[in-house]
């Protein structure tokens, strides 16, 4: 049986970290793979907004969870994630499991994660976070909207902390930590992921850990989307030159003049209703965003 701790990050998000802790303490526990669960917050707001909520929480914990809370105010993505390893380390467990605020997960969450991880001897496994829309969306949205999913037991290469499993001996043993440089772009979780795999860490699929992501109305507007791009364009340039990995780079940048090109070839699909209708402009601003990832322009979404 496992020992489990799971780190969620929170800040100023009450409604939805109740509903995301709810239905943590909502799931079936097969108590011959877990037998203890730690469930750790850490709270990223120096008015310690979520304490109170915590505080209630804890009263009404039940067996095997354990409800710990903790305020962090030296604000950023990593700083806030590496605080929960630190915290979590302490509880000696044998897989530390991520989950951000904004999420909620399915019954047989934990179950499948600790299962995945397990059989196939990894040092980490993630599942799908499906978006919940709950405002009407266009057609061409939701197409944005859509998430990825993977057969059940499939190597996978990309890294998000969304629906995170990671083994203790695997985070001790890669030493591996949260780059502070990512604090307030964002995408500091697949560049962790980047080290794990440069390292050698191997990442495995878990279908069936599904957790859901509560989408706002402010995320289902093509503006937002627009920003995404042009950030994650630029944080992954930032990353290639973080790693000196110039080829990449060279590559990259002409893969963006391509985008650029296309991408304004394909503009007036902008007027049809059809789901790829944005594709166009998602491609200009991806583009825009590696140009400005070379020269360090940094969209700081959660400065």
């Amino acid at each position: 049986m496992n020992n489990i701790a799971i780190c969620i990050p929170t800040y100023k998000r009450i409604e939805l970290l109740k509903k995301l802790i709810d239905s943590i303490y909502n799931c079936k526990i097969d108590d011959t793979l877990i037998n203890d669960i730690n469930v750790i917050v850490v709270d990223n707001d120096a008015e310690m907004t979520a304490k109170n909520l915590l505080d209630n929480l804890k009263k009404n914990e039940k067996k095997p969870f354990r409800l710990h809370y903790y305020n962090y105010s030296v604000k950023g993505l990593a700083n806030v994630r590496n605080e929960l390893i630190n915290r979590a380390l302490l509880f000696n467990p044998d897989f530390l499991l991520f989950i951000d605020d904004d999420e909620f997960v399915t019954e047989n969450w934990l179950n499948e994660l600790v299962k995945t991880i397990l059989t196939n001897k990894a040092d980490a496994a993630r599942g799908p976070v499906f978006a919940n829309i709950t405002n009407k969306v266009s057609t061409s949205i939701a197409f944005l909207l859509e998430r990825e999913n993977y057969d059940n037991n499939s190597p996978v290469e990309k890294w998000t902390t969304g629906n995170l499993i990671i083994r203790r001996t695997s985070l001790e043993t890669y030493g591996v930590r949260f780059d502070f440089r990512f604090n307030s772009t964002g995408s500091e979780d697949t560049f962790f992921g980047r080290q794990m795999a440069r390292k050698g860490a191997n990442l495995f699929w878990a279908a069936n850990a599904v957790t859901y992501e509560q989408i706002p109305e402010k995320r289902t507007s093509i503006n937002w989307f627009i920003k995404r791009a042009y950030r994650g364009a630029a944080t992954h340039v930032f990353m290639l030159k973080i790693e000196k990995d110039y080829f990449k780079i060279v590559n990259k940048i002409i893969v963006s003049f391509v985008y650029l090109l296309i991408g304004l070839v394909s503009l007036p699909l902008i007027i049809l209703p059809i789901k790829s209708s944005y594709w166009g402009i998602i491609k200009i601003s991806h583009a825009v965003g590696a140009l400005a990832g070379l020269f360090n322009f940094q969209y700081r979404e959660y400065k």
